[in-house]
């Protein structure tokens, strides 16, 4: 289960794209029954627990799927 200060790699991709455009760390700031917080951006970003996925003992990874490239 994901704790707090746990590492999450997060890549963004756009479908029908192959692979991500872009990719990022981020830290586990809180997290409270299926959702949690990521701290490392201009301001805390929610996600939900079945959204990671297992990298290793404290790490996580996470993919985004986005509509369009920003």
């Amino acid at each position: 289960m994901p704790q707090v200060n746990d590492t999450v790699h997060i890549r963004l991709s756009i479908r029908g794209v192959a692979g991500p455009f872009w990719q990022t760390n981020a830290t586990i700031a809180s997290v409270s029954g299926t959702s949690l917080l990521l701290d490392g951006f201009d301001r805390q970003v929610p996600a939900v627990k079945s959204e990671l996925k297992a990298a290793g003992p404290g790490r996580w990874t996470l993919d985004w799927e986005v509509k369009r490239r920003p």
